[in-house]
Order: structure tokens, then C-alpha cells, then sequence
């Protein structure tokens, strides 16, 4: 089931989504977003069937139809691991992969495509529209170690809070300055995939306590 909420008006819809593949048969990620012609909310899953041979399977949901509708069935557009996680842009549901680079899916073509990606941390951009590209603003990359990255957030000066992994069993917080280049550690560590950064207000909260841990 996924649900579907608009908090301003705070409404739900609630959509059953069926065939949900789970291993060893396969697996099966769903994206949302917004029809930017119609302004019809609509739902993409992708089936990754890996037995007897590896097959996509894709529909969309649009929900002022209440269908979903198969559009493709076949050869994977590449071979690699979606990741659940996604971003909706201008029309175009952005999912990260297993691989070195991103896949996209258009809603109003219905489409693949791709944005590569070197194996270290890219900021990337689009600016002047729908049909201008993606721009690589920089990269963050550590010479001579291999780490795994994940951006956290941004500081109002640029910078960038970054997690990361400099082995398979814990991970530290890091702040990128993209003037420099330069990595500065902020002295958190904990273990992999633990760290969470959401946006904040200023304030004074904290002031008086030391820098401690609570036993």
C-alpha cells in the first residue's frame, strides 16, 4: 500500500499496489510524482523479476484514472540495483542505483535515462528550465583513500555535511569546503548508515551543556 498525503489540506489517499516481488524472485521500487502537463499525481514501480532470467517490469499509476497501466516489459534498462530512495524534479523521478550513476524516468515520455557518475560525491544542478541538463557544481573526494559518501546536508556558506564511510563498520561526520577542497572532521563517529541531518533554525539551545555524553 502506499499512501498518498497532502499535508496542507490534509488529505490521505491510500493505493494498493499490486505484485510486489520480494527474494530470491525479485524485488520491486516504487517512485512518485506529478504529471507536469495534467498535474495528475502519478505512481511509477518497477519490478525487477530475476528468476528465470532477469526481466523489468514496469507500470504507472495515475490517479485520476484509479489504473495502473504496464508500459514496458523486457531487458533491464541497465544492469544494477535500484535503491528505494528517489527525488521528483520537473517532471522526472530520479532514482540513485547500485552502479556509478543515477536513473531517471519521465513521466510525460515515459522514458529511462541516466545521469553517470564517478564513484566519489557529486553535487549536481539543473539550471534555466526543464530541458537544460544537469550540471556538476563539484566534487568531493578524498585523494588516495577509498571512502563511500553520503551528503547529509548543506551550511548557509556552501558547505557541505557529509557521512563518511572509511570502512564497512563505522562511519564519522565530515564537512567538505568546496573553496578549498579541504575535508575538516567534526569529531562524531558512530556506526554505518546511523547518521540523520534534517534543516534548522538557529537557536540557542544547548548553550549551557558541555560537550558530553550522557551515561
Amino acid at each position: 500500500m502506499v499512501v498518498l498525503w497532502n499535508p496542507f489540506i490534509r488529505k490521505s489517499v491510500g493505493i494498493p499496489v499490486p505484485n510486489v516481488y520480494g527474494s530470491p524472485y525479485g524485488y520491486t521500487v516504487v517512485g512518485f510524482g506529478v504529471c507536469p502537463d495534467t498535474n495528475d499525481p502519478k505512481l511509477v514501480k518497477i519490478n525487477v523479476i530475476k528468476t528465470p532470467s532477469i526481466c523489468w517490469e514496469v507500470q504507472v499509476f495515475t490517479l485520476s484514472s484509479r489504473v495502473w497501466k504496464t508500459v514496458y516489459i523486457g531487458a533491464p534498462f541497465k544492469s544494477f540495483d535500484l535503491m528505494w530512495d528517489h527525488v521528483f524534479i520537473d517532471g522526472i523521478i530520479y532514482w540513485r542505483s547500485s552502479g556509478s550513476f543515477i536513473i531517471s524516468f519521465d513521466l510525460k515520455s515515459k522514458k529511462f535515462g541516466e545521469v553517470c557518475e564517478m564513484w566519489v560525491c557529486g553535487v549536481w544542478m539543473r539550471k534555466d528550465g526543464v530541458d537544460k541538463p544537469f550540471t556538476k557544481i563539484y566534487t568531493v573526494k578524498v585523494e588516495g583513500k577509498s571512502v563511500l559518501y553520503r551528503v547529509l546536508g548543506f551550511r548557509n556558506n556552501g558547505e557541505v555535511v557529509l557521512q563518511l564511510d572509511d570502512d564497512f563498520q563505522g562511519s564519522q561526520i565530515e564537512v567538505y569546503e568546496p573553496s578549498s577542497g579541504r575535508i575538516n572532521s567534526v569529531g562524531i563517529t558512530g556506526e554505518r548508515l546511523t547518521f540523520t541531518a534534517w534543516s534548522y533554525m538557529k537557536t540557542l539551545l544547548l548553550l549551557d551543556e558541555s560537550n558530553s555524553i550522557i551515561h
